[in-house]
C-alpha cells in the first residue's frame, strides 16, 4: 500500500460495515475512515479526501441526498481546511489516517472547537525508529502513531462547548508548544520544535520539523550493559537548583547547573554549616555518599580548592579532618579512595541512556523525565562537549553542564559550558611517560625524581641546593619509587604551572634521575615537556656491582 492522493482510490460504503475506506454518516455528520482496500495505515492526503467528498456530493452514488446537507469541508490552502456545519471525523482513528494537513472543526454556531496541525517529519529517520512529542515544557512524552518519519495530525486545541474558554472540563490549548524527537539505542538523537521553525503560536496547517537520525559511531555498549554494569551504574546526572562552582580555566569559580557525575559525589549546600567539621547538603536533597577513606574537594568560599581526608559520613553529614570554614551556599565533591575509572565514550554512552528512560533520571530530590529532557553533550571527533545545546535545567541551577570524576587522561579532550553560555577547558594536561632500563626494575629500592633544569632567578635549577621538584597536574611532586614497573605516566599542568617563576604555557627543560641499590646504578637523563601527550624520557641504569650493605 502507499500513502492515497488520488480521490478514485477510495469509495464511500451505503452502510457502516466496513466494506469501503469511507463512510459518510448524515444522521451524525461524521466521516469514518476504514483501513480497507486501497486504504491503509500509510494514510490518505487531507486534499485527497476533500476532493472525494466533494464528488460524492455531486454524483452521491449510494443515493444518501448528499446535496441536502451542507458540505462537511471548507478548504484554505491545500493543507489546511475546516470542518464546518458541526462535521468532524467520528473519532482519532479517522484522525491519525490523515496526511499532510491540518483543520479546525466548528459547530454548528460556527464556533471553533478542535484544532488539529499536521505534524510532517523532513529529513532521513529509519523505518523501524519511534518519533515522539510533547505538547508543553513539562509534559509527558507521546508517541506518534506509526514507526518511522511521520506525517501525523495532532490535535492542539479543544473546547467542546466552543466558548473559547479553556479551562472547562477537558478542554485545553495547546498551540504554543510542540516538540518532536527521535532518540534510539546507538543512533544520533535529534529534535524539533515549534519556535525552531519560526512558528511561535501553531495553527491548523501542515508543518514541517527538521528531524534527523543516523547512526552514532560512539555507542558501542548495549543498553543491558549500561543499565547493570561498571563503570556505568556509578554515572548519575544532577540537576541541581542552585549553581554548582567549579574553578575550570583559570581561579574565578565557573557555575553550572548540570553535574555528571561519575562514581563520585557533587553537592550545593544551601545552609551554613552545623559544625566547624560539618557539612550538610540540606539544599542538594541527596544522600551524601561520601566515601570515607576518600576526600572532600571545596569548590567556593574560603576553602575554594582546598582538599580534606574524609573520616565518616551520615546521611546529612561529612566529618573530615581538619577545619571547614565554607559558609553557605558552597559546592563541593567528594572522591573515592578507589575512584571509578570511566572513558569518556563510557560516560557519553550512560548520558546517551538516560536520555531515553522516560523516567527520573535526576540524582537530587528533584525530578527530570529522561526522554524530554535536552541534550547535554555531543562528540566532535574525539573531543566530548558538554552544554553546547544550551539544555533547560527545570530546577533552577543553571544549564551549565560539567563532569566530575573524569580521568585526567582525558583532560584535554573535554569542553564544558558554563551557566553564562561560555566554553570552558581545563589547562592543557601534558603527559611525561619514564621509562625505566631493566637494572632499575629489577631493584626493589629504585627511586626517581624529575627537576626542572632550569628557572628563572637563581639557586633553584638542578645541580643547586634550591632544585624544585615538578609537581603533577594535581600538585603533587613527581618522585617515587620505580617499584618493578617498566615506566610510570605522569600529567603536567601545562598551561598553569608556574613553579619557582616558570611562564606558564611554554616548554619545561626537566633532569630526571633514578637511583637504585643492588642492581641499578645513578642514572641522569634531561628532556622537555611540551604541549603533548607523548613526552617521554628513558633512564637505563648501569648495572651496579659495587654496592654493598652486609
Amino acid at each position: 500500500m502507499a500513502l492515497i492522493t488520488d480521490p478514485d482510490q477510495l469509495e464511500d460504503s451505503a452502510a457502516d460495515d466496513g466494506s469501503q475506506e469511507v463512510y459518510i454518516n448524515t444522521s451524525t455528520k461524521t466521516i469514518k475512515l476504514v483501513t480497507v482496500g486501497n486504504l491503509s495505515t500509510d494514510g490518505v492526503t487531507l486534499k485527497c479526501l476533500y476532493s472525494f467528498l466533494k464528488e460524492e456530493w455531486r454524483t452521491d452514488p449510494n443515493t444518501k441526498n448528499l446535496a441536502a446537507f451542507p458540505f462537511p469541508m471548507t478548504p484554505i490552502t491545500d493543507e489546511q481546511f475546516e470542518l464546518v456545519d458541526g462535521w468532524d471525523f467520528v473519532a482519532d482513528a479517522s484522525r491519525y489516517l490523515i496526511r499532510t494537513g491540518g483543520w479546525a472543526v466548528r459547530n454548528v454556531a460556527g464556533n471553533v472547537t478542535q484544532m488539529w496541525a499536521g505534524v510532517v517529519g523532513l529529513g532521513d529517520i529509519e523505518a523501524g525508529d519511534q518519533l515522539y512529542f510533547q505538547q508543553s515544557a513539562s509534559g509527558a512524552a507521546t508517541n506518534f502513531q506509526l514507526t518511522g518519519q511521520v506525517n501525523q495530525a495532532v490535535q492542539i486545541l479543544r473546547d467542546d462547548d466552543g466558548d473559547g474558554v479553556f479551562a472547562e472540563g477537558s478542554d485545553f490549548d495547546r498551540r504554543s508548544y510542540l516538540k518532536i524527537f527521535v532518540r534510539e539505542q546507538a543512533q544520533v538523537y535529534d529534535d524539533s520544535d515549534n519556535t525552531s521553525i519560526g512558528r511561535p503560536a501553531l495553527t491548523f496547517q501542515s508543518y514541517g520539523f527538521p528531524i534527523s537520525t543516523a547512526v552514532d559511531l560512539n555507542i558501542v555498549e548495549s543498553d543491558v550493559n549500561i543499565a547493570a554494569n561498571a563503570p556505568y551504574t556509578s554515572i548519575v546526572i544532577r540537576y541541581f537548583d542552585q549553581a554548582f562552582t567549579r574553578d575550570v580555566d583559570s581561579g574565578t569559580g565557573r557555575s553550572f547547573g548540570i553535574v555528571v557525575d561519575v562514581g563520585t559525589h557533587s553537592g550545593v549546600d544551601g545552609s551554613a554549616p552545623g559544625g566547624a567539621s560539618v557539612l550538610t547538603t540540606a539544599e542538594g536533597g541527596m544522600t551524601i555518599n561520601a566515601y570515607a577513606g576518600g576526600t572532600l574537594r571545596m569548590h567556593e568560599g574560603t576553602d575554594e580548592n582546598t582538599t580534606f581526608p574524609i573520616v565518616s559520613n551520615t546521611a546529612t553529614t561529612i566529618t573530615v579532618t581538619g577545619t571547614l570554614a565554607v559558609g553557605s551556599n558552597m559546592s563541593f565533591t567528594t572522591q573515592r579512595a578507589t575512584p571509578v575509572v570511566a572513558t569518556l565514550q563510557e560516560i557519553y554512552e550512560k548520558i546517551q541512556y538516560q536520555l531515553r528512560q522516560n523516567s527520573d533520571i535526576d540524582a537530587t530530590d528533584q525530578s527530570v523525565t529522561g526522554k524530554t529532557a535536552d541534550l547535554l553533550a555531543e562528540f566532535v571527533g574525539s573531543t566530548l562537549k558538554l552544554g553546547t545545546f544550551a539544555p533547560t535545567n527545570p530546577n533552577g541551577g543553571g544549564s551549565g553542564v560539567i563532569i566530575e570524576g573524569f580521568r585526567i587522561s582525558d583532560t584535554n579532550d573535554l569542553v564544558f559550558t558554563d551557566n553564562g553560555a561560555a566554553e570552558r577547558s581545563y589547562p592543557f594536561v601534558a603527559s611525561l611517560t619514564i621509562n625505566f632500563g631493566a637494572n632499575l626494575v629489577a631493584d626493589a629500592s629504585a627511586k626517581y625524581w624529575v627537576y626542572f633544569t632550569s628557572l628563572p632567578g637563581g639557586g633553584n635549577d638542578f645541580g643547586e641546593s634550591g632544585a624544585v621538584i615538578v609537581d603533577d597536574n594535581d600538585g603533587v611532586d613527581m618522585a617515587g619509587d620505580v617499584s618493578a614497573a617498566s615506566s610510570v605516566t605522569l600529567s603536567f599542568n601545562y598551561d598553569g604551572n608556574s613553579q619557582g617563576g616558570r611562564t606558564p604555557g611554554t616548554d619545561a627543560t626537566i633532569t630526571v634521575v633514578a637511583l637504585g641499590l643492588a642492581t641499578g646504578q645513578y642514572v641522569r637523563a634531561t628532556g622537555t615537556i611540551g604541549r603533548s601527550t607523548s613526552n617521554s624520557v628513558s633512564l637505563t641504569a648501569s648495572l651496579e656491582r659495587n654496592y654493598s650493605n652486609p
